[in-house]
């Protein structure tokens, strides 16, 4: 697999330590972790996705390879996130050399990686499902180690889990939080994990649906 192979690449995994110990500013705000636990997640999330979306194992491979490389332009940052994405598009075919990846493959993947902070182009399955990953993963992996504990970033570290599920009709978000989790305080602050859920949905042509701990709320 391409996806096993990257992760035994000394290369990349020195670049991803190294990111993983650098803060980056999001929005201007909070200095999420960018590592490589969050690449873990997110490619896990984008396997689940395809999964429940049907494609083949060659797609949910290239997927997860993709989950692995989406950040990588930060090691060419300081700690503003700026261009990030299209940095990452650029450096990453250096990783896939020595591979069957083929020009056609990576040219979806430099595309799915440059679109992964907006999802405003979106031209395949692996597209969609990077996307949609990189903002499921919103737990306390990603704020514990946090220098800016602010109101906002005390509430993701309630989220213990997030679930998602694609059904036929809809395409569910479950958060798995602490009793006195307030999402309402993220939603206006940084709306991004409710929106692009949203318009995946709508381009899949099904309903959004999102709940706390089971139980369906408005959003």
């Amino acid at each position: 697999m391409i996806y096993e192979n990257l992760l035994n690449n000394k290369d990349y995994l020195k670049l991803a330590k190294d990111i993983g110990n650098r803060h980056f500013i999001t929005d201007g705000k909070w200095d999420w972790e960018h590592g490589f636990g969050h690449y873990q997640r997110v490619a896990r999330y984008t396997k689940t996705i395809l999964e429940q979306l049907g494609a083949s194992k060659r797609t949910i491979d290239l997927g997860m390879t993709a989950a692995l490389l989406h950040d990588i332009g930060l090691s060419e940052s300081d700690t503003n996130k700026k261009d990030h994405a299209l940095k990452s598009s650029q450096m990453f075919r250096k990783y896939l050399e020595n591979t069957n990846v083929t020009e056609e493959e990576k040219n979806s993947l430099e595309h799915a990686i440059r679109d992964h902070g907006s999802g405003n182009e979106i031209k395949s399955l692996i597209g969609m499902a990077l996307v949609l990953a990189d903002k499921l993963d919103i737990t306390y992996h990603r704020t514990i180690n946090s220098t800016i504990q602010d109101k906002i970033n005390k509430e993701v570290q309630k989220i213990k889990k997030v679930e998602v599920e694609i059904t036929k009709e809809q395409l569910k978000i479950n958060y798995e939080t602490e009793e006195n989790a307030d999402l309402t305080l993220l939603k206006n602050e940084w709306a991004k994990p409710f929106e692009i859920p949203k318009k995946m949905a709508k381009i899949l042509e099904k309903d959004c649906v999102f709940k706390i701990n089971n139980q369906k709320i408005e959003i």
